[in-house]
């Protein structure tokens, strides 16, 4: 078991570096191969798609995959099908090809990612959930592993900004060399030989228990029936509807600003392709910083309510925003990241723990299912309608971003001065 964690661990690094690597040079490699940042956009779109898609049928058959099949057909699947991405980009900027076969190729390698994109964080989760039993432990493990995600986010801008010296194609390869490396050390050294059944070596003493169990069971199963149906009653979506409204507008900027910014440092700063895939390889690297400092200080620090990481992370977006699209120099613009980093990590676990508390206990996972849903409509929908916003005019997305964070505020704000029950306890992140 401690060699599947450590294989995790480097897991968890490996998955965030090499995806943070590949998003910069995202609008460069498009402006290079002559596509519309449209076309850019439903390419992101249909790999979100797939990616949601192959969720839906793992958890559906959840029974035909093992923990190292997942992980393994994961990592395995993304090195080559990035690997036939990128050789398609390398054939689009050598040979003369039509753009229309280009993009249809692109969208089939970019499509064909996405189905196994998802695979290692649902090994990832399976292991946690299946390993753990405690609830508390679980949940420490969880955020462990999502800090090394986290980490694996800052080192990779970092990474690219020294490998494109070399090069715009140099840090794709080498994120796929590091998605193929980790792929031989899932295959060569993963244990799977499962863990130890421990009810095993306690037979007898969960015999002798079992009946008392059943009888207490049977004894609680009426008044728990009830509860549960009175809960049922008194839960319903619309009550986490402004939440769920919250998470899809925080991924939808979070999609937005990730994949306008590399068109909108060439276009507005007049930089050229490498020079904006730098700039916003240091973009990045300063939203990574930023995030992973202030889930610290949320986690270990600030014991902040539901309503005050909303209000910082709304403000901390809008000023970002502001910022960005009325700035004219880049240091400046670049700086506003920072602030894009403290506001995500302050709006997601409002919008989490916001659905999630007006919820009955027998409900969490319905609440934590919707969450998702949310997020993978917001990957979907969010690369086409930023793209298409930017093609209108280069600002647009960023208005549009600070016309909604400001429909929250104002929504927001008269939900807290309503005179219906507030649940507004301080959140307690554990790290």
């Amino acid at each position: 078991m401690k060699q599947n964690n450590k294989i995790f661990i480097a897991a968890s690094l490996a998955n965030g570096a090499s995806f943070s690597m590949i998003l910069p040079l995202l609008a460069p490699l498009v402006r290079k191969l002559q596509l519309s940042e449209l076309q850019a956009g439903a390419m992101v779109s249909i790999g979100a798609l797939l990616m949601a898609c192959a969720a839906i049928y793992i958890s559906k058959n959840q029974t035909k995959f093992s923990i190292y099949q997942l992980l393994s057909i994961g990592f395995i699947g993304m090195a080559v099908t990035w690997g036939l991405f990128s050789g398609v980009l390398m054939y689009g900027l050598t040979a003369q090809i039509s753009v229309m076969l280009l993009f249809t190729l692109l969208m089939l390698a970019r499509a064909s990612t996405g189905v196994f994109m998802a695979m290692p964080q649902i090994a990832l989760q399976t292991h946690v959930m299946t390993s753990y039993e405690e609830e508390q432990l679980r949940s420490k493990t969880m955020s462990k592993f999502g800090a090394l995600n986290s980490v694996g986010v800052v080192f990779g801008p970092f990474l690219t900004t020294l490998l494109l010296a070399w090069g715009i194609m140099t840090p794709l390869w080498a994120a796929i060399a590091i998605l193929s490396i980790i792929s031989v050390v899932i295959v060569v050294l993963f244990d799977q030989q499962k863990p130890k059944d421990a009810s095993s070596e306690n037979s007898i003493s969960l015999e002798s228990s079992t009946l008392a169990q059943q009888e207490h069971a049977q004894h609680k199963k009426s008044t728990d029936t009830d509860e549960i149906q009175q809960d049922g009653q008194n839960f319903s979506l619309k009550r986490s509807m402004a939440w769920l409204v919250l998470g899809f507008s925080l991924y939808l900027a979070i999609v937005t600003v990730n994949l306008t910014a590399g068109f909108y440092i060439q276009d507005h700063f007049k930089t050229s392709v490498l020079q904006g895939a730098t700039y916003f390889s240091q973009c990045s690297l300063l939203v990574g910083i930023s995030l992973v400092v202030m889930q610290v200080l949320i986690s270990k620090k600030l014991k902040w309510s539901v309503y005050t990481l909303l209000w910082v992370g709304l403000v901390a977006m809008s000023i970002a925003l502001w910022i960005s699209v009325s700035t004219e120099h880049l240091r400046v613009f670049q700086l506003a990241y920072v602030l894009y980093g403290v506001s995500v990590a302050c709006l997601i676990p409002a919008f989490t723990t916001g659905a999630a508390q007006i919820a009955p206990k027998h409900q969490q996972a319905k609440v934590a299912s919707w969450c998702t849903a949310t997020q993978a409509l917001s990957f979907v929908i969010g690369p086409i309608l930023s793209t298409g916003l930017y093609q209108w005019h280069t600002s647009y997305p960023y208005y549009f971003l600070m016309l909604t964070m400001f429909a929250l505020m104002v929504f927001f704000a008269f939900k807290q001065i309503s005179p219906e029950k507030k649940l507004n306890w301080p959140v307690k992140l554990t790290s």
